[in-house]
């Protein structure tokens, strides 16, 4: 269990990164002995089955990368800015 101190370390780790123009992922695990839900109930819908399988994970670290631009981005960006658009 993350304590608040825990979690604003992460979000500062994040904003960090994330200020940097990096995505940034947090890989998290639990194991199941079985499905926390009944997968045999069709009135659960996805979102309630995925809420029970993301309740107490561990948080194993974050993975940041790049975004690299797409083709175009950069003519884009300055065809808009051009265009007194910001």
């Amino acid at each position: 269990q993350l304590t608040e101190q825990d979690k604003q370390q992460v979000l500062d780790i994040v904003d960090k990164y994330s200020s940097r123009a990096l995505r940034v992922l947090a890989i998290a695990v639990r194991t199941f002995e079985s499905m926390p839900f009944d997968a045999s109930n069709e009135d659960l819908s996805t979102d309630q089955k995925f809420e029970a399988c993301r309740a107490n994970l561990k948080l194993m670290g974050l993975v940041a990368s790049i975004d690299p631009d797409r083709d175009g981005v950069p003519q884009s960006v300055l065809a808009a800015r051009g265009a007194g658009i910001r």
